[in-house]
């Protein structure tokens, strides 16, 4: 009797399975094998396959082709040598810190001496490095503005009360700006139980002093539990366990949870300081896709992680470079700053293209170039459709 009952299911099953074999390839072919049908600027039509698509549907093409449908001479190369005294250019060194001491704590080498940070920012101006603040870095993110050779933009997070104590008079001593983003919900509701965190009143007398405080999230700072053995991930960008129902959350239940925790601390944040800008850091530096829309939804276009490296125009979502580490001798510190590998940089006719989006990158031994930022610095007129693969270019006026 149980093979008779299952029979009907197994022939079911293999049905199915029969099916996705059978069709599902078929697109995935046919979308593979899709041709990009171009009429260059010279009038002439043909198809290619060399092309590709970003994730936010930009159109990607093979550098040589570009040449060709542009008319143009591209390059994509390292940056020349730089004059003395400058180590890179037309990029940010975001600094990260967190919480300050006036003494050495030797159990916690993340907390960092008031009179070390106070060396690192004397080096800073030393060395030749230039202090911008948050509003210079929005405009050179989001509006092509440019800021000074051996930028520097100074972050803090968690909010602790050292910003306003320590940090504070040294950043004032040498007439330095620097952002803190805060855990919202620990400046409503403070605990005696917790490290003392900044209040309303300290970061209004900052903030008209030239600080800035920005989201860290109202409630997301810790890690949550995020499956049945009891394994943690940062709240802000997992999809939790609910423990009563032996499931994690869904899609929709994970952005109504994460939308309305920024929300509420990019609510609070005006209402207390009149904040008429956003920006975000996520907590422990994680984040997914859909913290990324989250963000995005909200008008929270700039955000910042912990990965190393420079921040440039091609990506909102920009590394930070921890130099909170007592560990870390100041002039070493510094030094690292002074050592990134130059980057790349795409020109046309011997110009340099100032990228706001997705970077040349190599692709199966070709270079992939943004089409809609050579158009744009040539002027160009791109007319692209992604449904029926077709492309046109024509001169603007």
């Amino acid at each position: 009797m149980k093979l008779n009952l299952h029979k009907p299911q197994t022939r079911y099953i293999l049905i199915l399975l029969l099916l996705v074999v059978v069709f599902l390839p078929v697109p995935f072919r046919h979308k593979a094998m899709t041709k990009l049908s171009i009429t260059g600027l010279d009038g002439v039509e043909f198809k290619t396959d060399a092309y590709a698509l970003t994730a936010d549907h930009k159109l990607m093409v093979d550098k040589d082709l570009a040449e060709r449908i542009l008319n143009a001479r591209i390059g994509w190369e390292k940056e020349a040598p730089l004059p003395k005294g400058v180590y890179y250019k037309d990029h940010v060194a975001v600094l990260m810190y967190h919480h300050l001491a006036e003494t050495p704590l030797t159990l916690y080498p993340g907390v960092l001496p008031a009179a070390q940070f106070d060396e690192q920012m004397q080096l800073l101006k030393q060395e030749g490095f230039h202090v911008i603040t948050m509003k210079q870095y929005r405009e050179f993110m989001l509006d092509r503005a440019p800021v000074p050779d051996n930028a520097v933009l100074l972050t803090f997070d968690d909010g602790y009360e050292s910003f306003y104590k320590l940090a504070f008079p040294i950043l004032q001593k040498y007439g330095y700006t620097a952002v803190n983003f805060i855990i919202v919900s620990d400046v409503d509701h403070p605990s005696k139980h917790q490290v003392p965190k900044l209040t309303w009143e300290q970061m209004r007398e900052m903030k008209r002093a030239g600080m800035g405080f920005y989201n860290h999230t109202y409630n997301l700072h810790y890690y949550a539990v995020v499956d049945a053995e009891g394994g943690t991930r940062p709240a802000a960008s997992s999809l939790l366990y609910i423990h009563d129902e032996n499931r994690n959350e869904l899609n929709e239940e994970y952005y109504r949870r994460v939308t309305g925790d920024l929300a509420h601390a990019e609510r609070r944040l005006k209402e207390e300081l009149g904040n008429t800008d956003s920006a975000i850091a996520f907590p422990y530096g994680s984040y997914n896709d859909k913290l990324l829309e989250i963000c995005d939804s909200l008008g929270i276009r700039l955000k910042f992680n912990i990965g190393l490296g420079l921040s440039s125009r091609t990506t909102l979502n920009a590394p930070r470079i921890n130099e909170g580490n007592r560990t870390l001798p100041p002039a070493l510190s510094i030094q690292q700053l002074k050592q990134f590998e130059p980057p790349m940089i795409l020109t046309v006719n011997g110009k340099k293209v100032l990228l706001t989006g997705t970077p040349p990158e190599l692709r199966n031994g070709k270079v992939m170039v943004p089409l809609d930022a050579l158009c744009s610095e040539l002027g160009v007129a791109m007319h692209y459709d992604r449904s029926s693969a077709v492309l046109k270019l024509t001169p603007t006026p």
